[in-house]
């Protein structure tokens, strides 16, 4: 009978997981139908790492790659250098690393659900929901290095959990963890933050079971060696410092500089002690913080950052809210023994984002996502333990709460994947493979394109295949920006151009411009219908 019980529980986690490959596979090359420009600078990185063991610049086998000038963590290419090897530079071999580590997580959310709450309803829940989240599915989908880094993050804590709650410490299952964790400083630059204060807190929560044996401090040496070099490596390119509040002159002026210059405060004591630079961006960050976990950021749009979200629905479902508020007050009522986890990791997880202009950010913000999966598991389980008994009433409302929440994965599904590419394609710069395409018919031509602010040269290195080493010596770029971006000027027979001067159009050569879409014959459309780029070709008789 336990056996056959075993069995069946295990069919159904099959199901699961095979439900999440469908959800993550299906049309993956299509959906959505253009490559986002980092995703594009990733691949062609893994193809450049493969072709010659160095970055589109260069630098040979780097921690960090410079790409646009934001400098990329290199772990997804390294590892996409295999399906890169094996399927070509495509969309689909692009994404299969992300794809593969939402798969992943789906199996690891059930093992660290199953070790945390010690059932398996609640593990199969968590796996359930973990499959079907519109947060993981959205991110499974691309190139998303934070997805990659957070099945890595759910691997450390899965072996960190077998090793403090098992009677025999193992420290091989605590060096791996801690190297797990420090990987994830690796992949992904809010975790370089998130990373050493979850470890840190791990280690004073679980201090009893992780000091017991000398070799431990051994293995947090390695992790705090890792940490170091993450640190200086990711700190390499100094654009990331842009992205933080600190810097945003935005933000200096509307809660300082503003209020300042109105002169309606005339106490010297309290300007100095109000409308200072640190107290406006102290202020901000408060504010970024409760933002991430508003209604509006989770259950509605998602954040601001148009090419990550779907626009018509939030980042969990609507739904998700009654399993929340049960599990958040189940885990409270019941004394469950991970809620000092659970709450360290709700505490830490948005400070990352906090700290950043674009905040709440979906991407920064992603680690909540598996936070939230197990939680509203927990609510779930305790909402139909509560309504056990089969009466009419419960059994009523355990069919309605099915029914709406079937109903609300549906619609998601369909605006996901009937919806998406005609509503969003213009934001994951939709056309730009199609320029490719077209040059490709003139061969001999030059091409000029408009606008090397939205680093089109990427879209012609990763569709053309284009030799790294080939392009190493051709490259020329405009000045760096003031945030530290680099915009391509030229390299072989292609131009990026700040704007095309129609009257002197030079002969063989190809004109492509976002501004220029009167010309319906001449225009590639996006799936809308709507044109997207307008192109002008010279010929030898013009």
């Amino acid at each position: 009978m336990k056996i056959s019980r075993y069995l069946n529980k295990n069919i159904i986690l099959f199901f699961i997981v095979l439900i999440a490959f469908f959800l993550r596979i299906y049309a993956l090359d299509k959906i959505p139908d253009s490559l986002n420009p980092d995703e594009a600078a990733i691949g062609y990185t893994s193809y450049s790492f493969l072709m010659s063991g160095a970055d589109e610049h260069g630098k040979f086998l780097p921690l960090s790659t410079q790409s646009f000038g934001d400098w990329k963590l290199s772990l997804y290419s390294y590892i996409g250098i295999l399906p890169v090897a094996l399927f070509g530079l495509n969309e689909f071999s692009v994404r299969s690393v992300s794809m593969l580590s939402g798969i992943i997580g789906v199996l690891l959310i059930y093992f660290i659900s199953n070790t945390l709450f010690g059932k398996r309803s609640i593990a199969l829940l968590s796996a359930l929901f973990f499959a079907i989240s519109p947060w993981n599915i959205y991110f499974s989908r691309a190139a998303y290095e934070v997805n990659l880094a957070t099945t890595i993050f759910l691997g450390g804590l899965l072996v960190f959990l077998k090793y403090v709650y098992s009677d025999k410490k193992n420290v091989k299952l605590l060096t791996i963890s801690l190297v797990l964790f420090a990987l994830t400083m690796f992949t992904y630059h809010s975790y370089i933050l998130f990373t050493p204060v979850f470890v840190l807190a791990l280690i004073i929560f679980f201090r009893e079971s992780i000091f017991i044996n000398k070799k431990s401090y051994l293995s947090i040496t390695i992790f705090i060696i890792l940490s170091i070099i993450s640190i200086f490596s990711a700190s390499s390119g100094g654009n990331k410092l842009s992205t933080l509040i600190i810097n945003d002159r935005n933000i200096i002026y509307e809660r300082v500089e503003k209020l300042r210059g109105d002169n309606a405060l005339k106490n010297l004591l309290f300007e100095k002690l109000l409308l200072n630079k640190y107290f406006g961006v102290s202020y901000q960050v408060a504010q970024n913080y409760i933002n991430s976990f508003s209604p509006s950021f989770l259950f509605d749009k998602g954040g601001e950052k148009l090419v990550h979200n779907i626009g018509a629905f939030g980042n969990i479902y609507i739904f998700d809210a009654l399993f929340l508020l049960a599990g958040f007050a189940g885990l409270f009522w019941n004394r469950e023994k991970s809620l000092r986890l659970l709450i360290l990791w709700l505490i830490v997880a948005p400070i990352s984002s906090a700290i950043t202009k674009d905040a709440p950010n979906s991407t920064r913000l992603f680690v909540l996502m598996p936070l939230f999966v197990l939680v509203a598991s927990y609510g779930a389980y305790q909402i139909f333990v509560f309504l056990k008994k089969n009466t009419v009433i419960n059994l009523a409302i355990k069919g309605l709460l099915i029914f709406l929440f079937l109903l609300n994965v549906l619609f998601f599904l369909d605006v996901y994947f009937v919806h998406f590419n005609v509503q969003r394609a213009r934001f994951w710069h939709f056309g730009y493979r199609e320029a490719v395409k077209l040059t490709d018919k003139y061969s001999t031509y030059n091409v000029a394109m408009r606008g090397p602010e939205n680093f089109p040269y990427i879209y012609f290195l990763f569709y053309e295949k284009y030799n790294p080493y080939q392009f190493r010596k051709e490259v020329t770029y405009y000045p760096p920006t003031s945030e530290g971006f680099y915009y391509v000027k030229s390299f072989g027979r292609y131009q990026f151009v700040d704007k095309i001067d129609y009257s002197h159009l030079a002969k063989n050569t190809i004109y492509i411009d976002d501004t220029r879409l009167d010309d319906k014959k001449h225009s590639i459309f996006l799936p809308s219908g709507e044109p997207i780029l307008g192109y002008y070709i010279v010929g030898n008789n013009k």
